[in-house]
């Protein structure tokens, strides 16, 4: 079965060479051509947009250099920064001041890990920090202090940022003065309504606190501290409350039909009193989980509007701020919610979701007086990301051809890019078709199949990709995510040598329902999606134009460690692989709470699910990359598993990057692993063997 993409399908079934015309399959020196030239393009990311004026900011990364830059009404972007070199310094955190004529920002550090030591991979003499930077009117540029998280005041007048425990302000323009230290780390700013204080999270590692700080006086409040994951803050319109989401978070990942693990709470910040606003049912949506970026919201000072999964999927539903009544949820079941914003006037929600098509991604609106959703656009590109600028919405779209890319939504649904697109003329692009398979246990598994230009008398070798997080989801088309728009880009140049590659969105991955993310006994509780990467080596097996000896398989992070699961459990399938900082032993410390016998239960669970349990079944050759500054997967996860294979004697190749992050900061780097994942790939199975 197989079902095409919305530009597949306008191609009448088919396989299509894009752009250029249709050619020869690319040789070695060709393809590392053209992964360093897809690597090189324009990709946008962190678009934020000013509440009060017509601007919007984003970061461009352009052959491997960050900058920033900005659009106003003029339509005729700016840049803001000027970096010249590819030498891994990250901009994020990006926060428009309400005017949009100042611009807060992080320079380097690690938005996944913002208070630990910032990564250095271009070997600075004297190492690298991470700080808060503002552009001022006019474009000056100054330094605010180390730090992240720059948030204006309603007023666009004071910039707070924190870094750990400490809190900094300071009127824009000039330097920020510590106004409070705690233990812990200080997350989630915001900001009250008339700028008289500060909402945060302070999270201690085992249970977070929201907290309130009051500029004047200069005093601390904790809101109703209890023994729990306190987290999004958010203040009601008119700032007498703050609603937060409370979690107790469970011991294990089974499913559990009677427990109650979240809340919605409301403090009034005059009585000092805390209420519970709604506590969702057991089943499903019992577990809170949210779309990356976004929390609660404020329609009114009466209702909140949140994230559930009640009935199976992720939407944005309304409740009573008042603790009474039931939710309504406002966007579509069926479909999940990947983005979404309230207008200025709290009259409109907008979101990004895959209703109708959970392999496509578009933008849509849904006025709060009940009248029926719309889409925003009628681009056939992936759109995911949403950012609001006074009256315009702003998206970072997506399609075959094109990096992420910002956009403008214009009356009348048009969508106007911020910055023209720009695609190499030597690239071979083939339109990738969005498969449906089945696993040996029933489970129904998406894909993304590129298929070689062209037709070929002969069976050739084919790749499993298999994409970390593991809640992910690839596209047939780039992705908004550097990460993942990487790994397409080196899937369009491995179909351009002559390789058919399936994408496997197993179970566990986001984009198709709370019960396939939350799906039974994966990673170390069973390794279940598995289950699917055998099938989609099943599927590709099948096909006429697969020889079944020449299949190997790549990923990284969790896809490295499905990989190397492969291969330990299936060298007679999978002939090689590459194996991108993958976990290699699943095993972990006892969980207290857990009985003895419980957890020597997990434990052997979690050796059974590790790569390193079936190494004596190994054969196949691999290739091994890490980077050793990761602070996502322990770098000893490679280098024990390169110790067991030399036992073993199992062939591999092995690189290190000195210095790097699990998401390799370097455009250098990426396009270094690629070349030897590529070349060793050539050398072991051969795209298009005799």
């Amino acid at each position: 079965m197989i079902r095409f993409s919305l530009a597949a399908a306008l191609l009448a079934g088919g396989l299509c060479c894009v752009y250029p015309a249709c050619a020869a399959p690319l040789d070695e020196a060709g393809a590392r051509h053209q992964i360093k030239e897809l690597l090189a393009m324009p990709f946008a990311t962190d678009l934020v947009g000013a509440s009060k004026a017509e601007r919007f900011a984003w970061v461009e990364k352009r052959n491997g250099v960050r900058n920033i830059l900005a659009v106003d009404g003029t339509g005729i972007p700016k840049a803001l920064t000027h970096f010249t070199q590819d030498d891994g310094t990250d901009l994020w955190g990006l926060a428009l001041s309400p005017n949009g004529q100042a611009l807060a920002y992080v320079e380097g550090g690690d938005p996944e890990y913002p208070d630990d030591p910032s990564p250095n991979p271009n070997f600075s003499v004297f190492g690298t920090h991470q700080s808060v930077n503002v552009v001022l009117e006019g474009g000056r540029q100054m330094q605010m202090g180390e730090g992240w998280n720059p948030t204006f005041s309603p007023d666009g007048h004071m910039l707070a940022f924190t870094r750990k425990g400490s809190l900094f302000l300071a009127p824009v323009g000039k330097m920020a003065k510590e106004v409070m230290t705690v233990r812990g780390n200080l997350t989630s700013l915001q900001w009250a309504p008339d700028g008289s204080a500060l909402a945060f999270t302070l999270d201690r590692g085992t249970h977070a606190l929201v907290g309130v700080w009051h500029i004047k006086p200069a005093t601390m409040t904790f809101l109703a501290p209890a023994l729990a994951q306190d987290s999004l803050p958010t203040f009601s319109p008119d700032g007498r409350s703050v609603a937060f989401v409370r979690e107790h978070t469970p011991l294990t990942n089974q499913k559990n039909g009677k427990g109650l693990f979240w809340s919605i709470h409301v403090y009034d910040l005059a009585s000092d009193r805390d209420h519970v606003a709604w506590i969702p049912p057991a089943g499903q949506g019992a577990r809170f989980f949210a779309p990356e970026g976004s929390g609660l919201l404020w329609s009114d000072n009466n209702h909140i509007l949140f994230p559930w999964e009640g009935s199976g999927w992720m939407r944005v539903c309304v409740v009573a701020a008042a603790g009474a009544g039931t939710p309504a949820c406002l966007t579509p079941d069926k479909a999940e919610v990947s983005s979404y914003r309230l207008s200025q006037d709290r009259k409109t929600l907008f979101y990004t979701s895959n209703a109708g098509n959970v392999d496509v991604w578009h933008a849509w609106q849904q006025p709060l007086d009940g009248s029926p959703s719309r889409r925003l656009t009628q681009s056939e590109d992936m759109e995911t990301d949403l950012a609001l600028s006074g009256n315009k919405v702003g998206l970072i779209a997506a399609s075959v051809t094109q990096t992420a890319h910002p956009v403008v939504v214009a009356q009348g649904g048009t969508s106007a890019p911020l910055v023209s697109p720009e695609l190499p003329s030597d690239v071979h692009f083939v339109t990738p078709q969005t498969v449906v398979f089945h696993s040996a246990d029933g489970v129904e598994v998406h894909g993304q199949l590129f298929l070689p230009e062209g037709k070929t008398q002969t069976s050739h070798a084919a790749l499993v990709f298999v994409h970390g997080g593991p809640h992910r989801q690839m596209l047939p088309a780039f992705n908004s995510m550097s990460y993942y728009s990487n790994a397409y880009a080196m899937n369009q140049t491995l179909a351009a040598q002559g390789y058919s590659v399936l994408s496997v969105n197993y179970r566990s991955g986001t984009g198709y329902g709370e019960a396939f993310r939350n799906a039974l006994e994966t990673g170390r509780a069973g390794a279940s999606e598995y289950r699917d990467v055998i099938a989609a080596a099943t599927y590709l097996k099948a096909r006429a134009d697969v020889d079944p000896a020449h299949i190997g398989i790549w990923g990284g992070s969790w896809g490295g460690y499905l990989t190397a699961l492969a291969l330990a459990r299936n060298s007679d399938i999978f002939a090689a692989g590459a194996d991108f900082h993958g976990v290699h032993d699943m095993t972990q410390p006892d969980t207290l709470g857990l009985s003895p016998t419980e957890n020597r239960k997990a434990r052997d669970l979690e050796w059974q699910s590790s790569p390193v349990a079936d190494i004596a079944r190994w054969h196949a050759p691999v290739l091994l990359v890490h980077g050793d500054d990761d602070y996502n997967v322990e770098f000893e996860q490679s280098t024990l598993l390169a110790k067991m294979l030399s036992a073993q004697g199992v062939p591999y190749e092995e690189h290190s990057f000195p210095n790097e992050r699990h998401a390799f900061l370097r455009m250098q780097d990426w396009l270094a692993a690629y070349t030897w994942m590529d070349t060793f790939f050539g050398r072991k199975l051969s795209p298009r063997h005799p």
